[in-house]
């Protein structure tokens, strides 16, 4: 039996999640695929595609915009994408959030880009917030949240690939569970918050006090004009699979 995938992209993703102690000795390193995107991503990218010209011309050309769901459970519209009057009416979404010490010295909220809780539910297309996440703080039922980066994309051999990563630290005294990793984005001007991506551990992870916790959300792309050709050869135990330029 074979499956051949023509000249298509194919987007895929995983996710590493890397435990280290207070001396910097990895305790646990887990990999696991990545790809539990919900329906505020896709609302998010209709209104950016939608832009500009279209929410000038609504009332030449009516047009519906979709809800996304924001992070306290409150139904809105998103604006679509906006490049004037950048004193106030820039319209954009972002995941790369500074240490939450610092946001808390800018006034500015905490919970948003990469975000860890202790929740148990499946993740569902219409989820709009963890579970049970945990703010930022440094006691029981809080974490440290370092700031999170987001590298550019470039381009491996094979993928094209960009990267999400945080840092956070159990600063309690107490050994504290994780067991959810989402993403969520800040809205630039209203600093409305969007879970766009939610996914459960395969296994909780444990942490004890002091230990530093090192999320990695690795988004990639196989671009055309790659073909994916793969082979069940019921002789071995496995697939075969090869990809070759056409």
């Amino acid at each position: 039996m074979g499956v051949t995938i023509g000249n298509k992209t194919l987007v895929t993703g995983y996710l590493i999640v890397e435990l280290k102690d207070r001396h910097g000795k990895v305790l646990r390193r887990d990999v696991r695929d990545f790809d539990p995107f919900v329906r505020n991503l896709i609302v998010l990218l209709e209104n950016v595609l939608k832009g500009e010209d279209t929410f000038v011309s609504e009332n030449i050309m009516p047009i519906t915009l979709s809800n996304a769901t924001d992070v306290e459970g409150n139904s809105f519209t998103p604006m679509p994408y906006s490049s004037y009057n950048p004193e106030g009416a820039r319209q954009y979404w972002n995941i790369v959030a500074d240490a939450g010490d610092v946001l808390i010295q800018r006034g500015e909220p905490t919970d948003w880009g990469i975000l860890v809780g202790y929740g148990e539910s499946p993740t569902t297309i219409n989820f709009w917030s963890l579970e049970n996440p945990y703010p930022h703080g440094r006691g029981q039922g809080y974490m440290n949240y370092l700031s999170t980066e987001l590298t550019p994309p470039e381009f491996d051999g094979n993928y094209v690939k960009f990267t999400v990563k945080r840092r956070i630290i159990n600063d309690a005294t107490v050994t504290q569970r994780v067991t959810e990793v989402g993403v969520v984005a800040r809205e630039f001007h209203t600093w409305r918050k969007l879970l766009i991506a939610r996914d459960l551990l395969d296994t909780p992870i444990d942490m004890p006090p002091a230990s530093l916790l090192e999320v990695t959300i690795v988004i990639q792309a196989l671009p055309a004009p790659f073909n994916i050709i793969t082979t069940l050869d019921y002789g071995v135990p496995e697939e075969v699979s090869s990809r070759h330029t056409v």
